[in-house]
């Protein structure tokens, strides 16, 4: 890992008690969405990822601010005080991170994720499973039980989706870590 790599990791692995310092979310709002259709939310992101074949367990919880779309966006990580660690933007056909040692370009948000966590994660399929609906891009959804759904092998829990809490997961199997990502969301 190169010394850039590793001041991004550690940034994020210092931000692990971000999702228990910020106030829980005014039950039964919703998020909210711009004119232009685009989503507008702000809280609190988890991700966990398991040990797998040789790699140790990791996780990073953070404050976000999201403004966008799966066609373009932002997405601003936060500390627990309040100081901004990295920025992403996207578009349709490139993502791209900055942070305090410069920008790097990267075609879509899960080669970011890859780079960044080590994992690639759904990150334009979790702005429809943050709404409680399955990503319309991906094969159709499988009802497992009340309020869940699963969808590209991950697990989709929207138990709480009303007060502003989601929970994905892709189990483990011999070829893929398991993760879990959780979203609370403050507005």
């Amino acid at each position: 890992m190169s010394f850039k790599h590793a001041s991004i990791a550690t940034v994020l692995v210092a931000c692990l008690s971000a999702c228990s310092q910020f106030p829980g979310r005014p039950p039964g709002t919703v998020p909210q969405t711009t004119a232009a259709g685009q989503l507008a939310l702000q809280g609190q992101l988890s991700v966990k990822l398991q040990a797998f074949q040789g790699l140790e367990a990791k996780g990073v919880s953070m404050g976000f601010f999201f403004n966008g779309g799966p066609q373009g966006g932002q997405l601003d990580l936060m500390t627990p005080m309040g100081s901004q660690v990295a920025r992403v933007h996207w578009t349709d056909t490139e993502a791209w991170l900055q942070t305090d040692q410069g920008n790097r370009h990267f075609s879509t948000l899960g080669e970011l994720s890859q780079e960044v966590l080590g994992e690639p994660l759904p990150l334009a399929a979790l702005m429809h499973w943050v709404q409680g609906q399955p990503a319309p891009d991906l094969p159709a959804p499988i009802n497992t039980q009340p309020n869940s759904f699963e969808q590209s092998g991950w697990q989709i829990d929207t138990t709480d989706i009303g007060i502003g809490r989601l929970i994905a997961q892709r189990p483990a199997n011999a070829a893929l870590r398991g993760v879990t990502v959780r979203i609370r969301l403050d507005r």
